[in-house]
């Protein structure tokens, strides 16, 4: 597996998406991502709401190691943050998904290594059943198109295709359509509470607290020239209050974090994870550093994944 150094300050590096291993098979790098905003409409005759929102991929991975099996099983091993249970993954529902549909014959041992904490609206499940699905049609000599392995992603998961797609989208749809779009650089401070937010119960409670529709965002900070510091006043994630609303520590630990970093805070996804955005990782590191011992060993600063 690659353990390539962080950059100064923290800043966990970019790293490259597949690496040989021994046993000739393969280590995939799987990026979360953070929404820097979303905008949610309502609820759909299909029970899936409408989602628009520019998302981008970020330097926080988990990692699959993939390995050739000649008796043609599929044997899946999970450690690391919280896996859940094996027959829940979507890594390995990936792989059974692909081997059915592709009818593959060969197997594969998967090692999935979580550094993704689930439930913080980072879509580690998400990609990693996109790299099972990436991984596997190379090892597998398949040949599957992009169009074909973004139709499976897309019934895995909502998300599962973005991480098949380019490093920033505007996502759209119930998040299985996708736009690429050029997001300028910025660093940002993440921190990962011990909160688990259940997207399910973030919906309903978000239905329930809705009362109109607003407009899909205009998104000027996307202009060429706009710091990311300055972003953070226009961002907003219509799910933060629904998430607020059923977590009173979720809504401690952001208040707390905008007191101690002296910026606006934003939530990723359905929650729980929440970052500030940064013109640097000089600034990065100063707002690091006011951070006390309870929250700092829960954040880490990342940047743009670049692929």
């Amino acid at each position: 597996m690659d353990s390539s150094p962080a950059r100064p300050f923290g800043v966990l590096a970019p790293r490259p998406r597949r690496t040989c291993v021994d046993g000739g098979g393969l280590c995939l790098a799987a990026p979360a991502k953070l929404n820097l905003d979303l905008w949610v409409g309502p609820r759909r005759d299909d029970g899936y709401h409408g989602l628009d929102s520019i998302v981008a991929k970020v330097t926080l991975y988990d990692d699959v190691v993939l390995r050739p099996r000649r008796d043609g099983r599929i044997v899946f091993r999970c450690q690391g943050a919280d896996c859940g249970r094996d027959e829940e993954n979507l890594a390995l529902r990936a792989a059974r998904v692909l081997a059915r549909e592709a009818r593959a014959g060969g197997g594969a041992e998967i090692l999935l290594s979580k550094s993704i904490p689930p439930g913080r609206g980072l879509g580690g499940g998400s990609s990693d059943a996109a790299a099972v699905l990436e991984g596997l049609n190379e090892l597998w000599g398949l040949s599957l198109p992009p169009d074909a392995l973004a139709e499976l992603a897309a019934r895995l998961g909502s998300d599962v295709p973005l991480f098949l797609g380019p490093p920033a989208a505007r996502m759209t749809g119930r998040g299985e359509t996708l736009q690429p779009v050029a997001v300028p650089p910025f660093v940002a401070v993440l921190h990962l509470p011990e909160i688990v937010c259940s997207s399910g119960e973030v919906y309903r409670r978000f239905d329930l607290l809705r009362s109109a529709v607003r407009e899909v965002p205009r998104r000027d900070w996307l202009s060429a020239g706009t710091p990311p510091s300055r972003w953070s006043a226009e961002l907003r994630n219509d799910l933060a209050d629904a998430a607020a609303d059923l977590s009173d520590e979720l809504r401690r630990t952001r208040a707390r974090l905008a007191e101690r970093l002296g910026a606006e805070v934003s939530m990723t996804g359905s929650g729980s994870g929440l970052f500030v955005l940064c013109d640097d990782e000089e600034e990065a590191a100063k707002r690091m550093r006011r951070l006390p011992d309870g929250l700092i060993g829960r954040t880490v600063v990342v940047c743009p994944n670049s692929w």
